[in-house]
C-alpha cells in the first residue's frame, strides 16, 4: 500500500524571513522533494543560507551581547488558511558550529499571532531570538591591554626628575599613541550615536593623560621658579612642605641657616685715628705695634745721662718731628688699607648672604615640586584605577 508520495515543489515558497537582507533570497534555499502522506499530512524539509537585518548595540563593545530576531510569516496566507506551530520551545542546535569571534547564548523561538489593519484576519508568525556574546579576549589583549600600559607609563611623567627635562615629552609620547589606538578602533565600529564603552574608556585616557602633561609643565615652572631668586611664600610652605609632604610620605632634612652676623660681630672703621692707639703703648710688645707707636715709643727712649744735654734734646726733638710726620703718613695709609679690607670683607659677608639665600629658595622650591609631583602622582594613579575599574566594569554583562 503506497503510504507517502515526494514530488519536487514549484509553487513559490509560503514562508518568507520578514527581515531578509539577501538580494537573492529566491536562490538562498534550496530545493527539496514534498513529502505528501495518504493522511493527507504534507512535509516539507528545507534548508538553505539566509542572511537578515539586525540591530547593532555597540553600547559595551566589546563586552557586549547582540540579539538578532529572524521572523518568519506568510505574506498570502492568514491564520484561518496556514497555521505556524512551533515544536519545541527553543531552537534546534544540533548542527551548531562554534565562531571566533561569537558564543551563541541562547537560540529561542517565539509565537506571535497580529492583526493588520487591512484584514481582520490573524496572521501568525514566528520569530527566533538569536543572542550571541562577543568574544572580548581578542580586544582586551589588542586594544585595551596597550591602553592600560600607555596609561601606566603617562604617570611616570610625576616620577621623572625634574632636571632630566623629559617629563613633557614623555606625556606627549603617551598622548600621541593612545591617539593612533583610538583612531584604530573608530575604523573598525559603525557610525552610531551612542560611545562605545572602549572608545569612552580611550577617550577618559586621553583627557586624564593631557592634564597629566599639563600639570607637569606646571610642576616644571614650581621647580625653576627659585631661579628669579623670590621665596616660597609662608602659606605655601605651611600647606606644602609640612602637611602634604607628611600625606605622600616625604621628609625633608632640616638645613641648618647660619644667618650673617656681619652688622653686629664686623667692627667698622671710623675716621678717627686715635681708636687705633692701645690704652698702654708701653705694655704692649713691639711686634705687635703700629709702625707709628712703635716709633715713637724707640725715640721715647734716651741713653742714660743724656736728659740735661741741650744738644741731645734739640737732636731729638728734631728726629721725633721727621718720625712724627712718617709715622702720620704709614699710619693714614694703613687706616685706608684697613677700611678697604672691611668693605671687602662685608661686601663679600653679604654676597655670600644672598647667595645662600637665593641657593635656600631655590632649594624649597624645588621640594615644592617634589612634593606636588608626589601628590599628583599618587592621584592620578588613583584616577586612573576607579575611572578604568568603573567604565570597563560598566557593563551588564560583564568584562
Amino acid at each position: 500500500m503506497l503510504q507517502d508520495v515526494r514530488w519536487q515543489l514549484t509553487a513559490s515558497r509560503p514562508l518568507l524571513c520578514a527581515r531578509s537582507a539577501d538580494s537573492q533570497y529566491s536562490t538562498a534555499a534550496i530545493n527539496t522533494n514534498v513529502i505528501v502522506y495518504s493522511n493527507g499530512m504534507v512535509t516539507w524539509l528545507s534548508h538553505g543560507i539566509y542572511r537578515s537585518s539586525c540591530d547593532i548595540d555597540v553600547e559595551f563593545f566589546p563586552f557586549d551581547i547582540q540579539a538578532c530576531n529572524m521572523k518568519w510569516a506568510s505574506w498570502t496566507y492568514d491564520g484561518y488558511q496556514l497555521d505556524l506551530l512551533k515544536q519545541t520551545e527553543d531552537g534546534d542546535v544540533s548542527n551548531y558550529q562554534a565562531n571566533g569571534e561569537f558564543d551563541l547564548v541562547s537560540f529561542d523561538a517565539k509565537k506571535h499571532v497580529e492583526y493588520y489593519s487591512c484584514c481582520p484576519e490573524p496572521y501568525p508568525d514566528i520569530t527566533y531570538v538569536i543572542r550571541i556574546r562577543r568574544r572580548p579576549l581578542f580586544y582586551v589583549f589588542n586594544l585595551i591591554l596597550p591602553c592600560i600600559l600607555i596609561n601606566c607609563i603617562a604617570l611616570l611623567v610625576f616620577y621623572v626628575p625634574s632636571e632630566s627635562g623629559e617629563k613633557v615629552t614623555l606625556g606627549i609620547s603617551a598622548l600621541l599613541s593612545m591617539t593612533v589606538f583610538l583612531m584604530t578602533i573608530r575604523e573598525s565600529l559603525p557610525p552610531t550615536e551612542k560611545t562605545p564603552l572602549i572608545s569612552l574608556y580611550y577617550g577618559v585616557s586621553i583627557c586624564l593623560v593631557s592634564f597629566a602633561s599639563g600639570l607637569s609643565v606646571v610642576t616644571l615652572n614650581v621647580y625653576h621658579r627659585g631661579v628669579r631668586g623670590s621665596g616660597v611664600p609662608p602659606i605655601i610652605k605651611t600647606c606644602v612642605l609640612h602637611h602634604l609632604a607628611r600625606l605622600v610620605f616625604l621628609r625633608f632634612e632640616p638645613r641648618d641657616k647660619a644667618k650673617p652676623q656681619h652688622h653686629n660681630d664686623v667692627t667698622r672703621l671710623g675716621p678717627r685715628p686715635d681708636k687705633w692707639i692701645p690704652e698702654d703703648a708701653t705694655n704692649v710688645d713691639p711686634q705687635q705695634m703700629s709702625p707709628r707707636f712703635s716709633i715713637r715709643h724707640r725715640t721715647n727712649r734716651t741713653p742714660d745721662g743724656a736728659t740735661n744735654n741741650p744738644a741731645w734734646a734739640g737732636h731729638n726733638s728734631n728726629s721725633g718731628a721727621l718720625a712724627g710726620a712718617f709715622s702720620e703718613d704709614l699710619e693714614a695709609q694703613f687706616v685706608r688699607v684697613l677700611m678697604r679690607v672691611n668693605a671687602t670683607i662685608e661686601r663679600n659677608e653679604a654676597r655670600l648672604a644672598e647667595q645662600e639665600r637665593r641657593e635656600t629658595a631655590e632649594l624649597e622650591w624645588k621640594q615644592v615640586a617634589l612634593v606636588l609631583d608626589r601628590f599628583l602622582l599618587w592621584l592620578f594613579m588613583a584616577t586612573t584605577a576607579i575611572a578604568s575599574t568603573v567604565i570597563l566594569c560598566g557593563s551588564p554583562y560583564g568584562p
